[in-house]
């Protein structure tokens, strides 16, 4: 069964490998956040989405994909 990371990958006409290049992350991460073995920070779903011409919300369903957010740690 094809998750909606990847059809949505697939719909945009790109390869997993041209994807994660493009995204500057490697294939193998990239296909563990479509299996849903790895969960995407808030960024990283919004970036994968405008590579696919997508909503995040519309890839990434609360159900099925954790998105975790990331604390800004910074100090002044």
């Amino acid at each position: 069964m094809n998750s909606l990371p990847k059809l949505a990958r697939l719909s945009a006409g790109l390869s997993i490998e041209d994807a994660a290049k493009k995204l500057g992350i490697p294939a193998g991460y990239l296909s563990q956040i479509e299996n849903g073995l790895r969960q995407v920070s808030a960024e990283r779903a919004e970036q994968i989405a405008k590579l696919y011409k997508k909503k995040k919300e519309e890839i990434f369903l609360p159900s099925r994909y954790a998105i975790r957010e990331v604390n800004d740690q910074s100090t002044a």
